[in-house]
């Protein structure tokens, strides 16, 4: 995309329970491009389905216009922020008008859980795409033709999708640099004390042996293979042979950095993959339970009583969200098999 200094008029489109860092994080770097330039670079309006006050999943409320009174010839960009709910989220009238602005060349993007809306409404076939990371699982069983990655924000072919919260200053800040230039987003980016910017593959979550706080490299490399193998589990002794140990050896790692046998780890990491395709999506129980590795639904109800004290079919998204019960979900889809950044205008 060419540098330039005209008018781009951005419309944040926000879903019912959006979540406000996301919101800030593309709102401010435009704030924050105006005032370094001196002059109206960027202009945004907030917008709904509706209209009307939209909450955010912290209680805020902001007020926005109508879908049916913004034409897309008066935007560049359309950005849909999502937050609590919106991987459930269903609205015809705005799948509508997403595909349509889209036809006008106007640039689509999404923050966070948002990444289901536009999926949902068919923007995302032929494209790669992300989402935050705590949905990823969901979103991949939901969506199993799509080409689904884990990357802090993918732009294809005018559509962009992110992980949400700050990465969204992340794509907002590349997207003016492209505009502006380096030192321009790096003027915009230091107003926020935002340091360096992130570059699409730089990862969502802080590495494994920072979660874990654990660096002892073989025991690292464990948990990664088992965390990429969570449908057909491996057993113990082949494990160790992957990493390059006897099975006597691995069991003590785990036993001495982690109080745990590799197969109690394992079990572990399986169920909170199951408690956020529970909560995430609309696989059932048995569906969840075989995802997760466990071939009897007996075997997994044990299992996850066991671990969260809770039944697995207890354990669904929270019913006390308000506007959960404004939309229905979609119905259960079938599993199936199956560095440099790019233009905007790729």
């Amino acid at each position: 995309m060419a540098k330039g200094d005209g008018l781009f008029r951005v419309g944040v489109v926000l879903t019912p329970g959006f979540s406000l860092m996301a919101f800030a994080s593309v709102v401010e770097p435009l704030r924050g491009a105006n005032l370094v330039s001196g002059k109206v670079l960027y202009q945004w309006r907030h917008l709904s389905p509706d209209g009307g006050m939209v909450s955010s999943g912290g209680g805020l409320e902001v007020l926005t216009e109508p879908l049916a009174k913004t034409p897309e010839a008066e935007f560049d960009m359309m950005v849909v922020c999502g937050g609590m709910g919106s991987d459930t989220y269903q609205n015809a009238r705005l799948n509508v008008f997403l595909r349509r602005v889209l036809r006008h060349d106007v640039i689509v993007g999404s923050l966070s859980t948002a990444s289901f809306v536009l999926a949902t409404a068919g923007l995302l076939e032929h494209r790669r795409c992300t989402v935050h990371w705590d949905y990823l699982e969901a979103f991949r069983e939901t969506f199993p033709r799509l080409s689904v990655t884990s990357e802090l924000f993918v732009i294809d072919k005018g559509v962009f999708t992110c992980a949400g919260g700050t990465a969204a200053m992340d794509v907002i800040l590349q997207f003016i640099r492209q505009r502006q230039g380096d030192e321009f987003a790096g003027k915009v980016s230091d107003q926020f004390i935002y340091g360096t910017m992130r570059q699409p593959r730089d990862a969502q979550r802080m590495a494994l042996r920072n979660r874990l706080g654990v660096s002892q490299p073989t025991l690292v490399k464990a948990i990664e293979i088992m965390e990429g193998s969570t449908e057909t589990p491996m057993r113990a002794p082949q494990l160790a042979r992957q990493v390059g140990v006897s099975t006597r050896q691995l069991e003590r790692l785990f036993l001495q950095y982690l109080g745990c046998s590799p197969t109690q780890h394992y079990i572990r990491i399986r169920l909170e993959k199951a408690r956020k395709l529970l909560r995430h999506s609309t696989l059932s129980v048995l569906e969840t339970g075989l995802a997760c590795g466990f071939t009897t639904a007996s075997h997994f109800a044990r299992a996850y009583r066991r671990h969260f004290k809770i039944m697995p079919s207890a354990d669904r998204k929270p019913e006390e969200v308000p506007f959960l019960s404004e939309t229905a979900a979609p119905a259960a889809k079938q599993r199936q098999a199956t560095a440099k950044l790019p233009s905007l205008e790729a």
